[in-house]
């Protein structure tokens, strides 16, 4: 029992440790799906930073371009697309102030602001002076504006590299993630099935044995059942003859020399013989099919006499060739195969006849015993003790059981072995 229950420890250690580490290769799968799917955001979010950004220096440079047609020429069109375009600059710094959440961001974000203000009140104030003085004074103070659309320039470069490190860094960091995923589902299902495998292996190779052990046991009962059988046969029912030879011969004494004590010696006689032939029946139950290779069919056709004799079913054997089978252990568990069904078709179904056939082929020796009965039991029957010995005992010979429904009514039980496993 010590042995048992460790085998059935370290079998389900093997099936626990390899269900944990899937668990485990699940957990850091949803991690790391977790951080694609927040690193992709960042990246998205950084392409957005970096798109309004080219949009904001592109409007600053669309009102530039106006205000300095409209200074060049006084065209009020320019001065009406400049004012659009420095609403359109106010409408990229709100989107920007939504897109840079972290506080690394703002401060870049806060003097790119600044410096495009100062740009922009400068195209201010030399548009208000070509409304007011002319063209000659707003040429006068549109010079010193390159400087601070330079700076404008410069600080939209510096965003632009700090937005490329991020999503640099990100790109890394994923990278590192993926291939350190990889490596632990890779590593962690290897294990997993290894230890699934080796379990299976440990849990086949245990059930091997056992069918094993149960096979021999079976077997072992059988040749002890045979040993019984042989000795009652060879040494009760020998002794028992003996004796009543010998009351016999003691009962003819008595008819001669004390006749009335004579009838008592016949009675003795009577119960011995009685005696004998319940041995003989005994023996024969537990020894039913004999070591020749037609045992079987000889057994067969006295189980289907002994069905019939008793007037309950008509019942007749079936074989239209010989079928000869050399292992007797082998004869033996279809001898019982067809007890069984037997015993339980009249037990359950009620027929009015059973047929038990017998044939081969050159592949195959097929049993089966038909009835034509009420059908199959229910199903708690069908589940009964006897009908699981039946497919123990096909199961041990590598045979195909099966038990269904005749073609019109009642059972058809048939028991299909290879004749490779009778080799």
């Amino acid at each position: 029992m010590k042995i048992e229950f460790s085998l059935k420890r370290k079998i389900v250690l093997g099936y626990s440790t390899g269900l944990l580490i899937l668990i485990m290769v699940g957990i850091v799968s949803i991690h790391s799906t977790r951080e694609f799917t927040r690193a992709a955001v960042i990246v998205a979010e950084s392409h957005h930073v970096m798109t309004a950004i080219e949009n904001m220096l592109e409007d600053v440079v669309s009102a530039e371009s106006e205000a300095r047609g409209y200074v060049i020429t006084g065209n009020e069109r320019y001065l009406a697309l400049y004012q659009q375009a420095l609403g359109e600059v106010a409408g990229d710094f709100n989107d920007l102030r939504s897109s840079i959440l972290d506080a690394a961001g703002r401060p870049g974000l806060d003097r790119l602001e600044t410096l495009a203000r100062l740009r922009l009140e400068r195209l201010k104030t030399t548009v208000e002076t070509r409304q007011l003085e002319g063209f000659e004074a707003a040429v006068g103070i549109a010079g010193p504006g390159k400087q601070a659309m330079d700076a404008l320039r410069q600080a939209v470069s510096e965003i632009n590299a700090q937005e490329q490190q991020l999503l640099t860094a990100h790109d890394q960091q994923a990278q590192t993630l993926g291939r350190l995923t990889i490596l632990v589902v890779i590593l962690g299902s290897l294990i997993a099935i290894v230890l699934a495998a080796v379990s299976t292996v440990v849990l086949t190779s245990d059930v091997t044995h056992r069918e094993r052990l149960e096979r021999e046991v079976l077997d072992i009962s059988e040749r002890e059942q045979r040993r019984i059988g042989q000795d009652l046969h060879d040494g009760v029912c020998q002794h028992l003859t003996g004796i009543a030879l010998l009351c016999r011969s003691h009962e003819q004494k008595l008819e001669a020399t004390a006749p009335g004590e004579a009838p008592d010696a016949a009675r003795i006689t009577s119960l011995l013989n009685e005696g004998i032939e319940q041995t003989r029946s005994v023996t024969h139950g537990l020894h039913p099919v004999e070591g020749e290779p037609s045992g079987l069919m000889a057994a067969l056709q006295e189980l289907a006499d002994g069905v019939h004799a008793t007037g309950q079913v008509a019942c007749q054997f079936a074989c239209p060739a010989p079928v000869l089978i050399a292992d007797q252990l082998a004869a033996t568990h279809l001898y019982r195969i067809a007890q069984e069904a037997v015993q339980n078709a009249i037990r359950h179904a009620q027929p009015t006849s059973v047929i038990i056939q017998l044939a081969a082929d050159d592949g195959a020796i097929t049993l089966t015993i038909t009835d034509d009965g009420r059908g199959l039991p229910p199903r708690r029957l069908r589940r009964g003790l006897g009908l699981e010995i039946m497919r123990y005992r096909a199961n041990t010979l590598g045979a195909q059981f099966t038990i269904g429904r005749g073609s019109e009514r009642g059972t058809v039980v048939s028991c299909v072995i290879p004749r490779q496993a009778l080799s």
